[in-house]
């Protein structure tokens, strides 16, 4: 294949200091490969992946996948298609490879956003998100990486949050915060930063202490409307994870940090924000994790259900009544973090007005910027995924788009205003923890002791 079939969108590549950072993190030696070609050692590692030659070989290349990828569908590029990746990846196995087809792979497979959406369309349940993110960690061994995933792992593992924020701006943050709370809601809410605690509250710092303020104000409210006793750490502020979309490794060495910073303090409950594949790794590796020290985890949602259904907050949903609201699920919670029906009944006793984007939650469609696709150079690619779902709103007739997901919020606050110039609307986006702030009615005094029984909240 020559170089001008691979189409213009391609991840800027990761600078050799920062690979050379994350390679030390996880004893990783490029170098002990020797004189072995790229190419061949590429070859060598997907024939050697047992699991991944399954996968390969289980596909009857039938395209059921294609009807339903957002990828395939918005760019009709087959390449860039769960049928194209498979096509590809068989290829790298069978024969030699050479540096044009290693350039398309790095090109196709960090285009895919591994949203899982496939393999519920594929008759023999092939998951082409596993084998992107397998072909992706053989592509790390080979030093191609994106610059924007290496960059918010390095933040990840160095500082504990994607931004990078050093220790004292999150404490800032989080004042700032609380005293909105007080100014806004006329209740005095108390937070605590790196003290022990019953509980720890995991925010999403890539959009909870920044363009989504309201959502972490909400967490705070409904936990001291609920006595809860909690903190916030600085050390680990944040429940993203993209070690799921490059490698397993550092996925593991981000969650350990949780589990770590949680013995640290002596909680008994964590407590995850609102955040899709975050949620993922937490339920699926970090709830495990914590169960061997006999620490639980949950996530807010869940406690925000189970308070509504007992009547243990007051709120008035009326405030809610400016917007015709549409759920849309993220992809992690309706494919791999069975969080579907609680976000649904919040919603329903926080609105008036609500409306669902996806008829079959496990169809969900995704935002578009997931998986490494809210880098700088891939904003167009991503605006055209994004149609998809946008083109869905219109036709139902919302005006407001519910996504409890980070990297949602993210990227709709980059490419609606694109959109509605587009199309000429005027449609917005909030957080579900939003719309609880919102409507919460607060009693002015609260006592701050641990919920005695945390498990019905979880």
């Amino acid at each position: 294949m020559s170089r001008e079939a691979v189409n213009e969108y391609r991840h800027e590549k990761a600078p050799s200091n920062i690979l050379r950072r994350l390679h030390d993190r996880v004893k990783l030696d490029p170098g002990k490969h020797g004189e072995t070609e790229p190419g061949a050692l590429l070859t060598i590692k997907v024939r050697k992946n047992r699991s991944l030659v399954m996968s390969l070989s289980t596909c009857m290349d039938c395209g059921a996948c294609l009807t339903v990828c957002p990828a395939y569908l918005t760019t009709r590029n087959i390449r860039n298609s769960p049928l194209g990746r498979i096509t590809l990846a068989k290829s790298m196995m069978e024969r030699r490879i050479n540096d044009d087809v290693i350039n398309e792979a790095y090109t196709y497979f960090w285009q895919c956003l591994t949203c899982r959406r496939c393999t519920w369309a594929c008759p023999f349940g092939v998951d082409v998100a596993d084998i992107t993110r397998t072909i992706r960690s053989i592509l790390y061994e080979l030093n191609l990486v994106p610059s924007y995933v290496a960059g918010v792992i390095d933040n990840l593992e160095s500082t504990g949050n994607f931004l990078g924020f050093p220790e004292d701006v999150l404490k800032e943050l989080i004042i700032n915060a609380v005293n909105e709370i007080r100014l806004e809601k006329g209740v005095d809410v108390r937070v605590k930063v790196n003290e022990a605690a019953y509980a720890l509250l995991l925010p999403s710092a890539c959009a909870d202490y920044t363009i989504a303020l309201n959502t972490f104000k909400g967490y705070v409210l409904l936990l001291n409307e609920l006595g809860m006793d909690f903190t916030l750490s600085t050390r680990a502020p944040d429940i993203t994870n993209y070690g799921l979309f490059m490698d397993e490794r550092h996925m593991r060495l981000i969650a350990e940090r949780i589990v770590e910073e949680a013995r640290r303090l002596g909680v008994k409950l964590v407590i995850a924000g609102e955040c899709g594949h975050g949620w993922r790794v937490f339920k699926n590796y970090v709830i495990p994790r914590l169960r061997e020290y006999g620490i639980e985890g949950t996530h807010i949602i869940y406690i925000a259900a189970e308070a509504i259904k007992r009547n243990l907050v007051r709120f008035n949903a009326s405030l809610n009544d400016d917007a015709t609201y549409i759920y849309m699920d993220p992809c992690h919670y309706a494919r791999g973090g069975d969080l579907v029906k609680e976000p649904r009944f919040v919603l329903r006793s926080v609105v008036s007005r609500y409306m669902e984007l996806n008829e079959k939650p496990e169809l969900a469609i995704c935002c578009g910027g997931t998986s490494g696709m809210l880098a700088k150079e891939m904003e167009e690619l991503s605006t055209k995924y994004a149609e998809l779902w946008y083109q869905g709103v219109i036709n139902k007739g919302a005006n407001c788009i519910v996504v409890p997901c980070a990297a949602c919020k993210l990227q709709m606050d980059r490419i609606l205003p694109k959109l509605n110039k587009l199309h000429e609307r005027k449609i917005t986006f909030t957080g579900l923890m939003d719309l609880v702030y919102k409507v919460i009615i607060p009693r002015k005094t609260t006592k701050i002791s641990p919920y005695p029984n945390h498990e019905d909240l979880t």
